[in-house]
């Protein structure tokens, strides 16, 4: 039985960027000194943007654009969680909790690990932070010293992958420790069909799972966020993806983007893409037997070797897997048309 598993890989564009901070840093010329999330390797620094901050990118678009729902938050002395309701709130269901109640018919301590999962948003270049130095002295009254800081932003493209498990989407077991209260279950009869006969698991009707994410995906074209927006406004939305479906939960296409010789611009490692696709030949999932299963999209100019890679594409091994269809939007909106025909062919 097939494990049906979404996955991709993006390149975002950062242009004078400072997407995600790590706040005030301690032994700078001025006190109010903001550094950027970064990742060192020996002498090389990578900056980062954290899952976390991905993922709220993600939740707000869906918000936004899509109507869903913001799942009510209930703050406590140590902890803070969500309505825990993945049936009410789609932002539940795709995106997981912890909730532990203490008092009230749904008592007790329930979680849900999340369908979606992403990575960090790493820095294809290294050692590319700039320090901004600047000042406060708008309408400072005569005499008054001006105010220094100092930020740190990049110029870079950032890569990430993500996973969403469609066997896990809308699917939800009953009990302590898992998904939900029974008391949750017997209030949403008319939305819940039991699977099997044990009467633990429940699963939403298959036009709500397949909405749920075809959703998320059309979000991700969309993406935008970040922090600094005022000052260093960047586009957020993915240059470069390559996304389709597989069996199981990995998530392979890691590391795909490289520096080129002198760490000025990204390539695509078709050597990686090549060992991967070997090993992973007999788990790609076609949406139909005259399909392909995964979705290459791609702004022009980004990637420096762009003319190599559309050649090897349109060769054997990649060819047989991979379907140039444009576009970054492009491939998401391809990747989006055929969830419908995976859930037809490996789901019930």
């Amino acid at each position: 039985m097939a494990y049906p598993v979404l996955t991709g890989t993006v390149l975002i564009e950062a242009n004078g960027a400072a997407l995600n901070n790590a706040g005030l840093e301690e032994g700078r010329r001025v006190d109010n000194a903001v550094a950027v999330k970064q990742i060192r390797i020996g002498r090389l620094r990578f900056p980062y943007v954290s899952g976390q901050a991905w993922r709220r990118w993600w939740r707000e678009v869906l918000y936004q654009d899509f109507n869903w729902s913001r799942s009510p938050v209930t703050r406590e002395a140590k902890s803070a969680y969500t309505e825990g309701d993945p049936i009410t709130y789609a932002e539940d269901d795709l995106f997981g909790y912890m909730v532990a109640r203490k008092r009230g018919q749904t008592a007790g301590t329930f979680r849900r690990i999340s369908p979606l999962k992403n990575s960090l948003l790493i820095s294809v270049l290294p050692n590319v932070i700039s320090d901004d130095y600047g000042h406060f002295s708008r309408n400072l009254p005569p005499g008054t010293d001006i105010i220094p800081f100092e930020a740190e932003h990049y110029t870079t493209w950032l890569q990430g992958v993500f996973t969403i498990s469609l066997t896990d989407v809308g699917r939800f077991m009953v009990g302590e420790m898992y998904d939900l209260p029974e008391e949750l279950v017997h209030s949403h009869t008319d939305q819940l069909e039991p699977e099997g006969d044990n009467g633990r698991v429940y699963r939403l009707p298959k036009e709500m799972r397949i909405e749920r994410v075809q959703q998320i995906l059309q979000a991700l074209a969309r993406l935008r966020g970040g922090a600094r927006l005022a000052r260093n406004l960047s586009d957020v939305t993915p240059v470069v993806t390559l996304i389709g479906f597989l069996d199981g939960g990995n998530a392979p296409f890691q590391r795909l983007f490289e520096p080129d010789a002198n760490n000025e611009r990204v390539l695509l490692n078709l050597e990686r893409l090549c060992s991967v696709l070997s090993d992973y030949q007999d788990r790609v999932l076609n949406p139909r037997d005259d399909t392909k299963a995964l979705y290459f999209g791609y702004r022009p100019t980004v990637l420096a070797n762009e003319a190599q890679v559309l050649r090897a594409f349109e060769e054997e091994p990649l060819k047989e897997y991979i379907e140039v269809v444009g576009t970054p939007q492009q491939a998401v909106e391809k990747a989006t048309e055929a969830v419908p025909l995976v859930f037809d062919r490996y789901l019930s």
